[in-house]
């Protein structure tokens, strides 16, 4: 592709699978790494967070879309790997990367210490994929850019970012490359949103390009347009008149932000009761006081000078300490609660989990995909009995699960997208999909 072979495009990571999203894009002896996230889910796919990378020094420059770890969060493996070069990415994504990667070092180390202490590893000591430190030196790397505006990273290379309407600061990426044989386009298009979020504004239309990079996470199939609202006010109101409490495990960015704003639209229509609504989850509190100073990434209006209305519930309380979180887990119905992690897999929520389970008159509302042998998942499928911190806890309480709230384009979200090009790509690749949704796209 290109003149004398001077572009190549390899896909490291997020080829047959949804996770650990890394484009190496080479350009004559120009390296740019499009994304590096990280491998998430089963085992076998996490352990390919081990293996080195080779040449890691050698990358010029990384193009960040945006700041979900599985785009994110190997960065301060690289640098800790020899990378320094600068890290680009929007404003936005910036800020969320300074929550989300320090606290994915945490967990890195937690995982770590806690192997050690169980002598569960074969190698001794354990040590973690990267530290807090590592977090930070990467973070020093990163360098915001405007969207929209067009950056020379060598002679022949640009890049610009445009809104892709996924989550707070999410981009996909164009560069131009000129091969002294005239310009050529080539788009990524990270992780793709759709218009039918509340809170964020949707994709932006490019004009063309010749050469495209396109997700396909849901390639295999048709979100329902199901009315997320109606399904949400049943849920909440069934649950108030039996006195019981709403529990919500959700993703800390993105997810949590659109719920906090469908509660409140569905307050304001008084379609539900005024009830206490918490988020107990430090990093989405964090997240969503980032979302309210990007105004212009919203589809929130103003009114009489209030701009906290369309977000904040009227009796929301952001849990932050401990102490309050266990308080919170003490207390009688009815209310909801919003807490991390949105697959189970740690977090607060596993604390209100053990205690609301047991409970008929309590709700569960699944938000988001859950990974297959992930305690959501089985909870999804029914079982009467889940273990949760060592303890065999009953599950008695209504499980839901509302699908319509993803942030990702479906395949008709993906095809209009791209039909919306005056001149369509001369080529497509596709990637960032489980192999059925490649294959059905």
């Amino acid at each position: 592709m290109g003149h004398k072979n001077s572009l190549q495009i390899k896909f490291l990571g997020a080829a047959g699978t949804v996770t650990g999203s890394r484009t190496l894009v080479t350009f004559n002896n120009y390296r740019l790494l499009i994304d590096c996230g990280l491998f998430q889910g089963p085992k076998t796919i996490r352990e390919r967070n081990w293996q080195p990378f080779a040449e890691a020094s050698q990358i010029d420059a990384v193009l960040l879309t945006h700041a979900h770890i599985d785009h994110s969060g190997y960065i301060p493996k690289l640098v800790k790997e020899g990378f320094a070069g600068p890290v680009y990415a929007s404003a936005g994504t910036v800020d969320l990367c300074r929550i989300l990667l320090i606290d994915s070092a945490h967990l890195q180390e937690e995982d770590a210490r806690y192997l050690n202490k169980k002598k569960a590893t074969h190698y001794h000591p354990a040590k973690p994929l990267y530290t807090v430190k590592d977090a930070e030196k990467a973070l020093n790397l990163l360098k915001a850019v405007a969207k929209e505006e067009w950056i020379e990273l060598t002679k022949g290379l640009s890049f610009r970012l445009l809104r892709s309407g996924h989550i707070l600061g999410s981009t996909f990426v164009q560069l131009t490359i000129d091969d002294g044989n005239g310009q050529k386009i080539l788009t990524c298009s990270g992780d793709l949103g759709h218009n039918r979020q509340h809170v964020i504004r949707g994709p932006v239309t490019i004009k063309e390009s010749d050469y495209l990079v396109l997700e396909s996470t849901y390639g295999d199939r048709l979100q329902p347009k199901m009315d997320t609202l109606t399904e949400l006010e049943t849920i909440i109101n069934k649950t108030f008149q039996r006195g019981g409490v709403v529990v919500i495990p959700s993703f800390a960015v993105g997810r949590t932000q659109e719920l906090l704003y469908l509660i409140a639209r569905l307050e304001r229509e008084k379609r539900i009761p005024h009830l206490p609504v918490y988020v107990d989850s430090p990093m989405a509190n964090n997240a969503t006081e980032i979302y309210l100073k990007y105004r212009d990434e919203l589809k929130l209006s103003l009114q009489h000078d209030k701009f906290e209305y369309p977000i904040n519930p009227n009796q929301f309380k952001a849990v932050s300490t401990v102490d309050e979180s266990m308080m919170v887990t003490m207390m009688d119905g009815p209310f909801i609660v919003i807490s991390a992690a949105g697959m189970l897999t740690g977090g607060r929520v596993l604390h209100h989990l053990r205690k609301r389970l047991p409970d008929p008159k309590n709700s569960v509302i699944f938000v988001g995909y859950q990974v297959e042998e992930t305690k959501g998942r089985l909870l999804q499928q029914g079982l009467p009995k889940i273990r949760i911190h060592k303890q065999l806890i009953d599950v008695e309480a209504e499980i839901y699960s509302i699908s319509t709230l993803s942030a990702h384009g479906d395949s008709q979200d993906l095809v209009d997208w791209v039909e919306r090009m005056n001149k369509k790509p001369e080529k497509i690749f596709l990637n960032h999909g489980e192999p059925a949704a490649l294959n059905a796209l």
